[in-house]
């Protein structure tokens, strides 16, 4: 989604065509030719797009099964880093009028799903990439 609304090509392109093979840990996420439909009605209620390496996913699973005993799949990660960017960027909390004092105030919800459904000796993989 990111390269069709920021190329504004839409589903006229593809990640092959910016030489981005499409493997990722992140299957869940893995679009190779975005939705124009979704992209241009998306693109003005998105603030923003970032990406996310498979290596950080599998860092983030390690955290959120050490810390909270979550069980999610990587793909499930993906929406953790944007709480960071957002709280790093003194630019867009001003320019949302996101002050101090609100964001003491805030709740940040990233949907994990995913992990119960992974096989036990997958899991395990997943946690020893995240853990390397």
């Amino acid at each position: 989604m990111f390269l069709g609304v920021y190329s504004g090509l839409h589903d006229a392109t593809s990640v092959q065509d910016f030489g981005i093979d499409n493997l990722t840990a992140a299957d869940g996420l893995a679009v190779g030719r975005p939705s124009g439909f979704v992209g241009k009605a998306m693109q003005r209620l998105l603030d923003g797009y970032y990406t996310v390496s498979d290596e950080m996913l599998y860092r983030l699973l390690v955290l959120a099964h050490d810390q909270e005993n979550a069980r999610l799949e990587p793909s499930a990660l993906a929406g953790m880093p944007g709480m960071v960017k957002v709280l790093e960027s003194p630019e867009y909390l001003a320019r949302m009028g996101l002050s101090a004092g609100r964001m003491e105030r805030a709740t940040h919800l990233v949907w994990g799903t995913g992990g119960s459904m992974v096989p036990e000796a997958e899991f395990a993989a997943y946690l020893a990439k995240g853990r390397g």
